[in-house]
């Protein structure tokens, strides 16, 4: 992985070393993998060297303060997935930048570019919140955020997701026990889990005959996903996972991961339109 900063953006870019392991046995990008494209970018920008004193998080007292993931988005072109399958030992460049500074949290947002092609073939945006480590509830950031940053509290953040208020009849449902491996610094549930979680339980959806659209759409890719963090869960939280088609659009599939009947995670994933390609789904 490397890394390069510019001050006067502030932005970051990161480029990632993709392999074959990344990919699934329809030579599709996991749902795990494509979360961590997204994960990474953050981390480096909360803990890299070259982000001190240029990103919101650089320079906290780890004891007292840490940053929650709120809200996560990504749009992906077709020809992202394409040019990934096509050749999978490549190298994937995913920038970063500063677009919104409120009072207890900001937001970051980001392209991803291919070799061969400058345009974007996909874009990402990501909220983070600064929390006390003894209250677990949002904090104030840093005053010289506030004062370096000033002009880009006035700017309107990128569009995130609502939190999902209701269910239909028909709703799949699947279970899950949060395990040591799933655990990250912060002592509970890493965000990236709630995609695996996800996924899993679309594999035991298909498996079930649940979806009226999902199946019979041939070498299937995402097209939108948003994720927003609700509550934290910790190792041994029994989980239940909702998960059930958009009414009015079928390859829209909505998620809700509850912890004793409370809502904590709330996903949606949109799928691309039906290919040519005779092809079914089998795992994702």
């Amino acid at each position: 992985m490397d890394v390069s900063v510019d001050p006067q953006g502030p932005s970051m870019k990161i480029i990632l070393e993709l392999q074959p392991e990344h990919f699934n046995k329809e030579e599709n990008l996991t749902h795990s993998q494509f979360a961590r494209l997204l994960w990474i970018p953050r981390i480096s920008a909360l803990y890299h060297t070259k982000a001190n004193n240029i990103f919101p998080s650089s320079h906290l007292d780890q004891k007292t303060v840490s940053v929650f993931v709120r809200y996560q988005g990504a749009t992906f072109s077709k020809q992202f997935w394409e040019t990934l399958k096509s050749e999978k030992n490549q190298s994937i460049c995913v920038t970063l930048t500063i677009a919104h500074i409120g009072k207890t949290s900001y937001m970051f947002q980001g392209d991803i570019v291919v070799p061969g092609n400058s345009t974007a073939v996909a874009q990402h945006y990501v909220q983070m919140v600064h929390v006390s480590t003894e209250t677990r509830r949002p904090i104030p950031l840093p005053q010289w955020v506030t004062e370096k940053y000033r002009h880009l509290s006035n700017s309107l953040p990128p569009e995130n997701m609502q939190p999902l208020t209701s269910w239909p009849s028909r709703v799949h449902k699947y279970c899950v026990t949060v395990p040591q491996r799933d655990i990250d610094v912060n002592q509970h549930t890493n965000q990236a889990s709630y995609v695996k979680y996800v996924e899993q339980a679309i594999s035991d959806g298909l498996r079930s005959g649940f979806y009226t659209v999902l199946g019979q759409i041939t070498d299937p890719f995402i097209e939108k996903v948003g994720m927003l963090y609700r509550r934290e869960t910790l190792l041994g939280d029994h989980l239940e996972v909702l998960n059930w088609e958009d009414s009015a659009e079928p390859r829209k599939l909505f998620f809700q991961i509850l912890k004793n009947s409370n809502p904590v995670f709330d996903c949606f994933i949109q799928y691309s339109e039906d290919s040519s390609k005779e092809r079914t789904l089998a795992k994702l």
